[in-house]
């Protein structure tokens, strides 16, 4: 038997308004990132511009200014995009002219030593220093270093102390058989090495900086590129504060100062640039 319904008219649902993305102008984003961070995107704005548009979508945003608005209210967002802007790819023995003069020096020295690297990124730079130091003889009892990067993502995987091949690349397989272990197609770095390096995720202008206490060598090679002068200046004197006093070296990457500044003296020992406290 054949049943008839009469169909029942249903309520109409209002129009569901219509998602207008507008990725015109990401000037007060970055304006806001570089207050926040002091990094800086002149020389690459466009490309930059369109990484920070794909970051939006990703996570929903339709537009700079709601990317904005999240970037204000919240702390995970403002991190995650760091982490997104800040991925640098380095390696192991990466620019080894200063890192074997500290070595040197710091392995004569029956004091030990205090190293900072700002930024030490995924950990090959700090790694790299206390591996020479150890092939040069140092005290490695009387070494600590200390690397600091924004970059959370990054000091997580330093602390991990696992490398890909490519990572090794500098190395020779007694360094590598010397100072790691092979996991599956990775190698961890040792304890032996491992253990004098800590690390902190943390921006050179941090006020939280002071409790990591006093440095003998401090490095912060390829950060400045980033800063606009004003920046590199506050940067340098953040550093300067966490010197020892005038013996402390300073070693900077060779495109991030193009004069002297007014904070440091200038040397070249051995064909290695290094700066010291102006007194």
């Amino acid at each position: 038997m054949l049943k008839w319904f009469r169909t029942q008219k249903t309520k109409s649902e209002p129009p569901v308004a219509e998602v207008i993305e507008d990725f015109s102008n990401p000037d007060e984003v970055f304006s806001y990132f570089t207050a926040k961070t002091g990094i800086t995107f002149e020389q690459k704005k466009s490309i930059t511009a369109t990484k920070l548009a794909h970051f939006a979508r990703d996570r929903g945003y339709a537009s700079y200014a709601s990317l904005l608005n999240a970037l204000r209210r919240e702390e995970p967002v403002m991190e995650a995009l760091v982490n997104f802007l800040t991925v640098n790819e380095t390696y192991f023995f990466r620019e080894m002219g200063q890192i074997e003069y500290i070595a040197r020096h710091a392995a004569s020295s029956r004091f030990g030593a205090r190293i900072l690297c700002a930024p030490g990124s995924t950990g090959e730079e700090p790694y790299t220093i206390a591996i020479a130091l150890s092939e040069a003889g140092a005290d490695m009892s009387r070494i600590e270093i200390v690397s600091i990067d924004i970059n959370t993502e990054a000091i997580e995987r330093a602390r991990s102390g696992l490398y890909s091949k490519r990572s090794l690349h500098r190395l020779s397989d007694t360094l590598i058989d010397r100072y790691f272990d092979p996991e599956g197609e990775k190698y961890r770095i040792r304890d032996s090495i491992r253990s004098h390096v800590r690390f902190e995720a943390m921006n050179v202008f941090d006020p939280q900086m002071k409790r990591l206490g006093t440095f003998d060598y401090l490095l912060s090679r390829n950060m400045l590129i980033y800063f606009d002068p004003p920046t590199v200046h506050a940067a340098i004197r953040a550093l300067c504060a966490l010197a020892k006093g005038p013996k402390s070296l300073f070693f900077f990457g060779h495109a991030d100062i193009h004069s002297t500044p007014s904070e440091l003296n200038e040397h070249y020992t051995d064909g290695v640039k290094y700066y010291t406290v102006r007194s």
